[in-house]
């Protein structure tokens, strides 16, 4: 299964979500040009630790915000993502920091 590049963003967004979809397809769309793609991908709790970690450098915000509630994002990408320069980031990281301490 490829993922073809004249599909609109919706469409990519849907096939990241898609449980089928796993592996190399999943990685290929980790950097999709769209946000809302990589960030449906940063969503998944099967998505590949190294997409999940490349994802934490990602620009978008709302990236990083899926990225931080996913629950299998590494300790160590939350972390980074505590010293976030957006404090809407930071906090959330923080957040998610202090709440899985309790």
């Amino acid at each position: 299964m490829s993922i073809s590049s004249t599909r609109g963003p919706s469409e990519d967004v849907v096939k990241a979500l898609d449980p089928e979809v796993t592996g190399p397809d999943l990685l290929r769309l980790a950097v999709h040009r769209e946000p809302t793609v990589r960030a449906a991908v940063a969503t998944r709790g099967d998505c590949p630790v190294a997409a999940l970690i490349s994802l934490g450098h990602d620009h978008s915000v709302e990236v990083l915000e899926a990225l931080i509630g996913n629950p299998k994002t590494p300790s160590s990408v939350i972390r980074n993502l505590a010293d976030h320069r957006n404090p809407q980031i930071s906090g959330a990281a923080v957040q998610r920091l202090r709440n899985s301490f309790r």
